[in-house]
């Protein structure tokens, strides 16, 4: 089989993951990167081996050699780059979340349905090994029915003030929010028909990022299931990881506990300096990426080679866009927001 000619739009923090999977597959031949910050571009391209780079996304998409890209760009700069790159026949692998309003989200969604192009999410958390644990245990039945998800993401006040120059032109519910909210679609196999949330402001915007502190949301689900989701950007820097990630499953016959930390297996103290190393998302083993966010995009390679189906779709881009709506409507409002307009 011929290599799948690929792209990266946006090779940042997470990007970069994308592009050097792509370099190290041998189905993959990646023909080309964009990034608005093309030295950025030009200096991954230089060390990967990747013969164009640009910062212009439509120089990028219209070469015939690229069938398939990875957007990997801000929260808020997926949906005109998705749609441009599947309007020419690409397949696409969207970080996520697919887009910030529901109604593009369907759009982006409808518009590769109908051109036949494959569709992903980037919802990398399906691939981490502790949630996989957790639905098989759910899928086998081991606790019962779900009756009570609590999920808590959150990020030390480093993720909006140092890491994202852009925080404040997103939120932590679509950063974090929008990968607990497709796990507790995921486990579940029910939608989220019912969301109230509450937000907290001030820590950033005196920070100069003007954009929530946390959001608490609780979810009723169509099986009856309810999630309290909470995700938070102002843990203390001197948290002894950048990510706090737990969640309790609580069934009709048992519950399951999730303690995600990968960045605290293994730590590194020198001097004044405390670095946590993460050993589960991105990991180099023996010269080969591994980690539960590589898969996810190794997965993308496996249903474009024929290999595999796909196991997150556009719909499920769609119904996290369409649930964080509903927690940010819900705050605006101060009382629950129905999920009535369902997808498609």
């Amino acid at each position: 089989m011929s290599q799948i000619g690929v792209g990266v739009i946006g090779v940042g923090i997470f990007g970069e993951n994308h592009a050097r999977l792509y370099a190290q597959d041998p189905r993959t031949d990646l023909v080309g990167l964009c990034d608005l910050d093309l030295s950025r571009a030009e200096s991954l391209a230089a060390e990967l081996r990747v013969p164009f780079c640009t910062d212009s996304a439509g120089a990028l998409l219209d070469r015939e050699d690229i069938q398939a890209v990875s957007i990997a760009t801000p929260d808020f700069a997926h949906t005109e780059l998705a749609m441009m790159a599947i309007e020419r026949g690409k397949h696409v692998l969207c970080e996520k979340p697919l887009a910030t309003e529901a109604g593009e989200a369907r759009r982006v969604a409808r518009a590769a349905d109908e051109a036949g192009v494959t569709l992903m999410v980037d919802f990398h958390n399906r691939f981490n090994p502790p949630y996989l644990q957790a639905k098989a245990q759910i899928d086998e039945g081991s606790i019962g029915k779900p009756q009570l998800i609590h999920m808590r993401l959150s990020d030390t006040l480093y993720v909006p003030t140092g890491m994202l120059s852009w925080a404040g032109k997103s939120s932590v519910a679509w950063f974090l929010g929008s990968h607990c909210i497709d796990l507790v679609r995921w486990l579940t196999g029910a939608e989220v028909v019912r969301a109230y949330s509450k937000a907290g402001t001030g820590v950033l915007t005196r920070r100069g990022v003007d954009t929530p502190d946390f959001f608490v949301s609780t979810l009723e689900l169509s099986d009856g299931t309810v999630a309290v989701v909470e995700n938070c950007w102002i843990l203390g820097d001197s948290a002894p990881a950048v990510v706090e990630f737990r969640a309790q499953i609580v069934g009709s016959e048992g519950h399951i506990n999730v303690g995600v930390f990968p960045h605290q297996v293994v730590t590194v103290s020198s001097g004044d300096e405390h670095r946590a190393l993460d050993v589960l998302a991105v990991q180099s083993s023996h010269g080969r990426l591994t980690g539960f966010a590589i898969e996810s995009i190794r997965h993308f390679v496996d249903v474009l080679s024929g290999e595999a189906e796909l196991l997150v779709t556009g719909q499920d881009g769609v119904e996290a866009t369409r649930v964080v709506c509903a927690i940010e409507e819900s705050v605006r409002v101060g009382s629950p927001v129905e999920l009535t307009d369902a997808w498609p």
